[in-house]
């Protein structure tokens, strides 16, 4: 079976917004969780100070980060090497700002109290 390639256009638009679109997806994904864990009555089990929710949302952070990461392997391929590099670089500048900005929402764990309790 042969799989679909992209073309060069679509990959290096894809790697252009993936730090953007993994910051995006984190975003929706530990609001909602949020969201429908605050729903839920009651304190949940703990483990080092922590709600299991809070742990959820530092996973969620990581794995956030690692895919960030595991996108930094891909390179452009459309154009000359002149427009690649600037592309590797606008694609590095951009996965730069999400990891900051997935590392501040996930920092908010240890800093801000949740539904589920005080941070102590």
């Amino acid at each position: 079976m042969n799989a679909m390639r992209l073309s060069a256009a679509s990959h290096d638009l894809l790697l252009l917004f993936a730090g953007p679109m993994v910051w995006g997806a984190h975003f929706l994904a530990i609001y909602g969780f949020t969201g429908v864990a605050c729903a839920r009555p009651g304190p949940g089990p703990q483990w080092l100070g922590l709600a299991w929710e809070a742990w959820a949302i530092v996973a969620l952070g990581l794995v956030a980060a690692a895919v960030l990461v595991a996108s930094l392997a891909a390179r452009p391929r459309s154009g000359s090497a002149q427009n690649r590099d600037f592309l590797r670089a606008i694609a590095l500048a951009l996965n730069a700002l999400a990891l900051l900005a997935i590392a501040w929402e996930t920092l908010a764990v240890f800093l801000v109290p949740g539904c589920w309790g005080p941070v102590r």
